[in-house]
């Protein structure tokens, strides 16, 4: 049998349009490429990481519109800040929004030992940034602490 010229055409015309659609889709990458724990003012002689001092945590995303990022920290000895507000008064599914490829959240760990922190947006998990923290003596905006 012998296909007509309408069938060959209009086929034709669909694998186009597919294509042109999957070529200008926008993609969706979903992914978190780096965290990083910002030391923050003061430290020690082996650890610039304190417990019961505050510090910054800095997810990158590869790209700059992204849905939200959950940042946790294995070791479970620690809060963050404001998740945990609004986990525990408004919305217990909050995740930090990212702003221009990065999402941001205040870290405090509340005991000494090795705390793995990883951000992620899918089930998939994320980077993971493992820091020593050591006992310490808060002091303003600045953190002593101890060898």
């Amino acid at each position: 049998m012998r296909a007509s010229r309408a069938t060959r055409v209009s086929s034709l015309a669909v694998v186009v349009c597919a294509a042109v659609a999957a070529w200008f889709a926008p993609t969706a990458s979903a992914e978190v490429v780096d965290v990083t724990v910002v030391p923050g003012l003061g430290g020690g002689p082996t650890t610039p990481y304190g417990a019961g001092c505050t510090y910054l945590v800095v997810a990158k995303t590869a790209a700059s519109s992204e849905p939200g990022v959950s940042i946790v920290d294995f070791n479970r000895a620690s809060t963050f800040f404001p998740q945990e507000l609004i986990w525990d008064t408004i919305n217990p599914y909050y995740v930090s929004p990212v702003i221009l490829g990065h999402a941001f959240t205040l870290w405090t760990p509340t005991a000494p030992g090795e705390h793995s922190l990883m951000a992620y947006q899918t089930s998939a998990g994320g980077p993971i940034e493992t820091v020593t923290v050591n006992p310490s003596v808060p002091v303003g905006p600045g953190c002593i602490v101890a060898p």
